[in-house]
């Protein structure tokens, strides 16, 4: 599920939020702008909604410190606001905001602007070079692995099934799925996903957790993942007790 970030300290307004996207997304809430950053780092959403009048640390703030920060940058920010005069939209924009959104607002159409975000941003995504977070990099033009600047060996289907998943985060993906993405037509068994994965997961080391088993379902990327080693180690235990 796609996550939203809503730095807002109007408590209507986030109940409002909460009850409109609640069925589609996961919201999460920061009442003010530190808050908001802290979480925009922490959490990865997959976009934000910006308010502009947060008190001591406004939305434009927020929104400069989103824009200067590698891990935060590229995420789809709307501004929220019943300011309508022609320069709080201006400078929001010039901040690198990719919507405005005035108050009141009617739910059907915030959703709509948040879905053509969410997919813009998506397809961009897919074409970067490369994905970084903090020791962990993968090299999609020169299919490279990186742990802590030190490359690791993967395969040509190692790397793409690892590809795949960084290029569909927080979605829970079903092994059928994986197999006719990544192997194409094939008759082989979808347990051959499980023996990959395990391999790749031994291969990232402390950074294994990024890839989180959902029992029952299949497979989830996580962009920032809390705990690295741990998870996986459950997840490892799952995988053997469903086989």
């Amino acid at each position: 599920m796609e996550k939203i970030l809503v730095i807002e300290d109007n408590k209507d307004y986030q109940f409002l939020i909460q009850t409109s996207l609640g069925k589609e997304y996961r919201v999460i809430v920061a009442d003010n702008g530190n808050l908001g950053v802290d979480l925009a780092k922490e959490q990865r959403p997959d976009l934000i909604l910006l308010d502009i009048s947060l008190g001591e640390v406004d939305g434009f703030e927020v929104c400069h410190r989103l824009r200067a920060q590698k891990d935060t940058q590229k995420i789809p920010v709307i501004f929220l606001s019943s300011r309508s005069d022609t320069n709080a939209k201006k400078m929001g924009f010039d901040l690198g905001a990719d919507d405005y959104v005035q108050k009141p607002f009617e739910a059907e159409e915030l959703i709509a602007r948040i879905k053509t975000r969410i997919k813009q941003s998506r397809a961009s995504r897919e074409n970067l070079p490369s994905f970084e977070f903090q020791g962990l990099k993968v090299d999609f033009v020169g299919h490279r692995v990186f742990l802590s600047d030190k490359e690791v060996g993967f395969s040509a289907l190692e790397f793409k099934l690892l590809s795949f998943f960084i290029r569909h985060p927080d979605r829970v993906l079903a092994r059928d799925k994986i197999l006719s993405s990544v192997w194409g037509e094939t008759f082989v068994s979808d347990r051959v996903v499980d023996s990959h994965i395990r391999t790749i997961r031994k291969k990232l080391g402390p950074f294994k957790g990024h890839i989180e088993s959902i029992y029952g379902e299949g497979y989830r990327f996580n962009p920032s993942p809390l705990s690295q080693g741990k998870a996986s180690e459950e997840d490892d235990d799952e995988e053997k007790t469903a086989a």
